[in-house]
């Protein structure tokens, strides 16, 4: 087979929609995970904040802090 010497052009400028909404999800999927980072995380060395109490354990035992704290 002898090679031509035709030219085959190419498109290329289909995808970029797709690769614009792909973009777009991903940054907003940054920001979200962003804010909610934001409105929920409590620091471990904030010694202001409002902890739950610990419960009962599963099957009715009691947690370390009361054991230790009930002698």
């Amino acid at each position: 087979m002898a090679p031509t010497s035709t030219r085959i052009e190419g498109s290329f400028s289909r995808g970029w929609p797709i690769a614009l909404f792909i973009t777009a999800l991903a940054v907003g999927s940054f920001v979200t995970a962003g804010l909610i980072h934001k409105k929920t995380f409590r620091s471990p060395n904030d010694v202001r904040a409002e902890y739950r109490k610990e419960k009962t354990g599963v099957g009715g035992t009691e947690s370390a802090s009361e054991t230790k704290a009930g002698h």
